[in-house]
């Protein structure tokens, strides 16, 4: 007689499961999130509709993707304070140029390109002028502002949409609800993740953030590490200020003006440490949309702008504290497992 018998599934590789997720960088910010959308929605039966979440994904790229440039040079040790203006000013190399009549394409690239030489600006002030980065890229943010001011002498450029540029600027949909720009975030999350994990050149961004004495030694070169983020960040800068001229089918002059802070804010909430060495593209993109999601929580309740960034800046700070119990948790439960 053959007996079977029945073993109750064992809740530990559930618990090893939790746990190691709890571990992840943005782990506890995602949970938050969570918990704090159907919350939000009894108050405000709208935000979960389907138009309404289409268009807070449609929104948030334009804080993801300078975010994850952010979260590249964080993970290599340095902080950059020029993001916000270099999306003004790209935005304004490409609306100028196509106002006076430059196909868009090369318009587009124009744009890019002038972020571009301001990341690599940066990292040549940083690594052979020796500058530290949060006065080197502090400096940057009031030049090229300036610059932009002067150039324009305060008045926006207008005039200048193409009809492709709609598209690009994402006011036209190109799947369902979702515009184009969504589609390119979800592409450049992808590449990254790819470089960050993939290649050597993640593990140098790592290594680089974590010791640049102990890189060095290793064979890494930390200052060529580091130009090359402060590179991407600028061009990811670049790319949001081109497509946000479209978006917003003018450029003010003060257009990307705080972007800087809230990028700093996503990749922190999405784990990035400031200390260096360690952050996560999929984190940042938890923490850009939590924060777009909190933005248009306050906007759909009606709350007076004054209050904006006091509740925006609390629950911030709320959220971080949850994603980093989390981790404490995570890290004194691996510790106390038996081995």
């Amino acid at each position: 007689m053959t007996v079977i018998s029945h073993t109750p599934p064992s809740t530990n590789g559930i618990a090893e499961t939790l746990q190691s997720f709890a571990g992840r960088p943005g782990a506890g910010i995602f949970l938050f999130l969570v918990v704090f959308l159907p919350v939000i929605s009894f108050f405000a039966p709208q935000m979960l509709q389907e138009a309404n979440l289409a268009g807070i994904l449609n929104q948030m790229v334009f804080i993801f993707i300078p975010t994850l440039g952010m979260t590249i040079v964080i993970i290599s040790g340095g902080i950059d304070l020029s993001v916000g203006s270099v999306i003004g000013l790209s935005g304004g190399v490409a609306a100028s140029l196509l106002g006076i009549g430059l196909p868009l394409p090369l318009a587009l690239l124009a744009g890019i390109a002038a972020g571009s030489a301001i990341g690599f600006l940066n990292g040549i002030v940083i690594t052979r002028l020796k500058v530290p980065d949060f006065v080197a890229t502090l400096a940057m943010m009031g030049v090229v502002r300036g610059a932009l001011y002067v150039w324009t002498s305060g008045i926006p450029f207008r005039n200048y949409m193409d009809p492709a540029y709609y598209l690009i600027g994402g006011l036209r949909m190109v799947a369902g609800k979702l515009t184009l720009p969504v589609f390119v975030a979800l592409a450049l999350l992808l590449i990254l993740t790819f470089v960050l994990k993939r290649t050597y050149i993640g593990a140098h961004f790592r290594a680089t953030g974590s010791n640049a004495e102990a890189a060095r030694l290793s064979g890494i070169r930390p200052d060529r590490v580091k130009l090359t983020a402060y590179i991407a960040s600028g061009t990811l800068a670049a790319i949001t200020g081109v497509m946000l001229a479209g978006r917003l089918t003018t450029v003010h002059p003060a257009m990307g003006a705080g972007y800087e802070l809230e990028t700093i804010a996503a990749a922190v909430m999405g784990g990035a440490a400031l200390s260096g060495g360690r952050g996560s593209f999929w984190g940042a993109l938890v923490g850009a949309l939590t924060l777009t999601v909190i933005q248009n929580a306050i906007n759909i309740l009606n709350i007076e702008s004054t209050w904006e960034n006091i509740i925006i800046g609390g629950i911030i700070l709320f959220a971080v504290l949850i994603d980093r119990a989390a981790m404490a948790l995570s890290r004194t439960a691996l510790r106390s497992r038996p081995h």
